[in-house]
Order: C-alpha cells, then sequence, then structure tokens
C-alpha cells in the first residue's frame, strides 16, 4: 500500500537497503506463513492478532518511509510483493474453510498472476513496469484486510458466524469490485507502456 510514497531510491537521502521501513514490509512476509500456519493449527486467535499485526506494517512501512527519508527501489518493490502474499495466504485459508467464498481469492490471484506476467512482459522489453499503487488498488487492500479480519472474527463466541455472514459478504463483494476497478486501472497502465517506445 505505501509503494508510492517509498518508490525510488533518491527519494530515501542515500539510505540503503537496510532501514526500519524495510524490515516492516518483510516482517508482514514473515507474518504471512505464521497467520497461516496458526490458523490450520485451529488457533484462530493468534491468527487473527498475526494477520492484524502483518496488515498493521502495511501502514507504518510507509510512515516509517516518509518521517524517516527512507524510501528505497527495494522498499517499493517489496511492499506490493508482501501485500500480494499476505492477501493470498488469508484468502486461500479463509476460503478452503469455507469462512470466504471461493471465487474471491480466484479472483484477487488472477489479478495477481496476471500483473506480474504483464511486468515480466515489460521488462523483457525494456520497458518501464508501474509498480506505484493506485488509490482504488490501496482501496482493495484495505477491503480485503477488513474482510479477513471479519471472517477469523466470526469464529468466536462474543460474534458469532450466522451475525457476521452478511457483512462479511458485504466486504467480499466490495473487495471483489475494487480489485477488479484495480486490475483494469493495471491493464490500462500495461497497455500504456507497451505501446511506449522503449529507451
Amino acid at each position: 500500500m505505501a509503494s508510492l510514497e517509498r518508490s525510488g531510491a533518491a527519494d530515501g537521502g542515500g539510505a540503503g537497503p537496510y532501514t526500519l521501513a524495510n524490515a516492516l514490509t518483510a516482517l508482514r512476509i514473515v507474518l504471512a506463513p505464521v497467520f497461516l500456519v496458526l490458523y490450520v493449527q485451529g488457533d484462530h486467535l493468534r491468527a487473527l492478532a498475526a494477520f492484524a499485526a502483518a496488515a498493521a506494517t502495511d501502514v507504518l512501512d510507509g510512515l516509517v518511509a516518509r518521517a524517516l527519508r527512507q524510501g528505497t527501489a527495494l522498499g517499493a518493490a517489496l511492499d506490493p510483493i508482501a501485500d500480494k502474499f499476505l492477501a493470498a495466504c488469508a484468502l486461500i485459508a479463509l476460503a478452503a474453510t469455507g469462512r470466504l467464498p471461493l471465487w474471491l481469492p480466484a479472483i484477487v490471484v488472477t489479478r495477481d498472476v496476471v500483473q506480474v506476467a504483464g511486468a515480466a512482459v515489460l521488462r523483457s522489453t525494456g520497458r518501464a513496469v508501474p509498480i506505484a499503487p493506485t488509490r482504488i488498488g490501496k482501496y482493495a487492500t484495505f477491503a480485503l484486510a477488513v474482510t479477513v479480519v471479519l471472517a477469523l472474527a466470526s469464529d468466536f463466541g462474543a460474534y458469532p458466524r450466522a451475525a457476521a455472514a452478511p457483512y462479511v459478504a458485504a466486504m467480499a463483494l466490495l473487495s471483489a469490485q475494487c480489485v477488479a476497478l484495480s486490475f483494469g486501472q493495471y491493464f490500462l497502465f500495461f497497455v500504456r507502456s507497451f505501446r511506449a517506445p522503449t529507451p
């Protein structure tokens, strides 16, 4: 989510790759499989805590990068990877256990795979790869995080699954719409970059 503010090593005032902002992004990558293991083991409360902590790093890394001028090319590249990895782990795990509809992770993973393939095509032809997220892409990331938290919270007695179901379904639909719109924007960026003359 924070790649836009972190793009460009020149903005980091000479910051190297070993920065607090990049460490927070790396922590999100580490917490994704931790969440998955906890969830598979049935420890849903700790899984929720791990996901919440990982989602928090998505906000903190951008704030730290701006406050400490630690924007780096590495951070700009790692941030969307961390977002996609965390979302894939959470959505697939929840869909596999019936907490979320299967079509939601299918849509998200399809978008991400197509984006990676498109970036590979652009790089192979020497064209610029747009890595900064769009506003709608940030909305999609936020909506997916809220959807996952609602689905996880429905496992606890104080928030029964039947009562949570309409809210989870509504957030899943909103997330899918945001993902579809962000995919459309990224597709337009791909077409624009592909049509641009090679340097």
